[in-house]
């Protein structure tokens, strides 16, 4: 079956008329707004109130201009660090409200005056289309992305897991109507990976405090994740370092993949489209690459590595208890359709656990059981099963229940009349792919079907990895979200277009609705997305 793709791009979307709206803004009004101070009351959550720490006036970004605001959330307890956020006004203010999500364990300000996650690299930013566009640190300063020690104070804690989103929100919210004398027309959140979390938990938190979320490879099962981290760890690095695979070798499975896999979607394009069909292959794959005999070598799978490493990151993982929202299972990634597992550099176990030298997501996992789970009280990670966390069960939970974003219901969202734009990368060795879909499905069994496909769209886009990937396509999500909200005009024909530095750069495919996938229709050219349609087969 195929689905054709009507010719119309982002751009025709693009300029949506905002209604006449028009609020502005002039430089001695946002310099005026130095040193103000935002009252407690002025937040629904319980903070120490607020303070604007600078006001700069530039004639940049923005038509005519823009006032970059910055400052602090004052903490309850005086031992939480404060929440450093950032609040930028257009001169000509569309009444819209734009929030960008963080990234890894956060601790740094998001790129409030660039592009949202995966956006159109060639256009007018999301400020200079008339946006207020903010974002926060999430309440405190990281020394690197995998630093999670902000976690060891309770406070600190619960802003990264929800309560920033808001506090930063109710914010941004005071000063526009202080600035401008109107309340917004339309508030949205746009974010990846703990961004995408964040718009999801946008979503489910206050539902009636946005109108839209873009979510790409949301870490929406986040204790989950951390948990497969901690499975990975101990399938690599138990037994003298049995499981792991030298980077090499990865790189020889990922690109055998793609070579078997590559025309199963009519294209020989260096692209996995049908993941389905390819995955039905895998076994094939792993007899490729055994060692023959059961034997140990550099060159080919050892059965240890097999059923250890290559068995939890290609199906995951199932536990024997649940955490929030009934989770008990993660899926696995598609590292026998083409993605480059991520095992580190070196074969040697140490600790700290240590992104590059180490697994990627085992250090992760190692600062989240360091300080979220045992909050700096010695914590034996090397031998930690995650099927029988003992004594941490309860405190795994009750993380799970603040931070996870993989409630299925949003249907206060919906009613609200909220709309979620849901983006995966089928390359993403970060966020499983599987897991996203799985989610999308939970929420289909929850409200039916044709609920969900009034208010949500999800998207599976091929190549596309954490971000980057072989194909990293961009495309107007924010004009489509906008329409969709606003104007109640739902997100058809879209088509993306790479922006990788490479041979494939400016390519454009289709943007194929879940579970369909873009097939080249075996004539024209196949970087122009005409030339493909969504198939389920």
């Amino acid at each position: 079956m195929t689905f054709k793709i009507l010719a119309l791009s982002a751009s025709a979307v693009a300029g949506i008329a905002h209604g006449g709206f028009a609020a502005t803004l002039t430089a001695d009004k946002c310099e005026a707004m130095n040193g103000r101070h935002i009252a407690k009351t002025e937040f629904s959550l319980e903070t120490g109130g607020a303070l604007v720490e600078s006001a700069e006036w530039t004639g940049g970004k923005g038509p005519g201009g823009f006032c970059k605001l910055g400052g602090a959330i004052r903490p309850v307890d005086p031992g939480a660090p404060p929440i450093k956020w950032q609040v930028n006004l257009p001169k000509a203010w569309n009444g819209r409200l734009l929030q960008y999500g963080g990234s890894g364990y956060s601790g740094v300000l998001p790129e409030t005056l660039e592009p949202i996650v995966q956006g159109p690299k060639n256009g007018p930013t999301p400020l200079a289309q008339g946006y207020v566009t903010f974002g926060s640190d999430s309440g405190h300063t990281a020394q690197n992305t995998n630093d999670a020690s902000f976690a060891a104070n309770n406070e600190a804690l619960q802003n990264y897991a929800y309560m920033h989103i808001k506090k930063t929100l109710d914010v941004a919210r005071t000063l526009v109507t202080a600035v401008y004398g109107e309340e917004p027309q339309a508030v949205y959140y746009a974010g990846g990976s703990t961004g995408g979390r964040e718009a999801l938990t946008a979503a489910l938190r206050w539902p009636e405090s946005y109108d839209g979320v873009i979510s790409y490879y949301p870490t929406a099962n986040f204790v989950g994740l951390r948990l497969w981290g901690a499975a990975l760890n101990r399938r690599i690095y138990d037994n003298e370092s049995a499981g792991w695979i030298a980077p090499e070798l990865v790189a020889e499975i990922a690109a055998y993949a793609t070579k078997i896999c590559d025309g199963l979607d009519g294209a020989e394009d260096g692209l996995v489209s049908n993941v389905k069909a390819c995955r039905a292959r895998s076994s094939d794959l792993i007899d490729h690459f055994a060692c023959d005999g059961g034997g140990v070598s550099s060159s080919c799978l050892t059965k240890a590595q097999i059923d250890g490493t290559i068995s939890l990151y290609h199906d995951g993982y199932e536990l024997p208890y649940s955490l929030a929202n009934g989770f008990n299972r993660y899926s696995g990634y598609n590292s026998l359709e083409g993605i480059l597992m991520n095992l580190g550099t070196q074969p040697d176990y140490a600790e700290p656990v240590v992104s590059g030298p180490n697994a990627h997501h085992a250090a992760r996992a190692y600062e989240f059981f360091r300080y979220f789970i045992s909050g700096e009280a010695p914590f034996d990670y090397r031998s930690f099963d995650i099927k029988d966390p003992g004594p941490y069960r309860e405190r795994l939970l009750e993380i799970a229940s603040m931070v996870d974003a993989n409630d299925p219901d949003l249907s206060k969202f919906k009613a609200s009349g909220g709309k979620v734009i849901l983006v995966q990368g089928t390359e993403d060795p970060s966020v499983t792919p599987h897991g996203t879909a799985a989610l999308y499905q939970n929420m289909i069994d929850t409200l039916g079907e044709e609920n969900v496909t009034e208010f949500v769209r999800f998207y599976m886009l091929p190549g596309l990895a954490h971000g980057r990937g072989n194909m990293a396509p961009t495309w107007d999500s924010l004009a489509a979200l906008d329409n969709w909200a606003t104007n109640g005009v739902q997100p058809v024909g879209y088509v993306v277009t790479d922006s990788t530095d490479s041979p494939s750069h400016g390519r454009t495919m289709p943007l194929c609705e879940y579970p369909s996938w873009p097939k080249f229709t075996g004539a024209g050219d196949m970087r122009e997305a005409s030339n493909f349609a969504c198939a389920l087969e």
